[in-house]
């Protein structure tokens, strides 16, 4: 939602209707803000180095992609807890 907020514009995404409610009714500017400022002077940048492995849960934490210039490889796996999983 922030970054799709802040202009997370590509083939895909339309910045200005990239936030909305599941009816496709828009999610003020006002409200969004007050999403992210608490976001923001939650987070912190890492310190990373070559090599560097990071794992992260998402059920625990928010995590975020800050701009980066130069070459770079992201392996991703994802993992389910089939012990959570809804009944089909």
């Amino acid at each position: 939602m922030i970054a799709a907020f802040r202009g997370w514009k590509d083939t895909r995404n339309d910045p200005r209707k990239a936030i909305c409610f599941g009816d496709d009714s828009p999610i003020s500017a006002g409200d969004t803000t007050k999403v992210i400022e608490p976001a923001d002077e939650l987070s912190f940048d890492l310190a990373w180095h070559t090599d560097d492995v990071a794992i992260i849960d998402t059920y625990l934490v928010m995590h975020g992609q800050c701009p980066f210039w130069g070459k770079r490889r992201v392996l991703a796996s994802l993992v389910v807890d089939e012990s959570t999983r809804l009944a089909a």
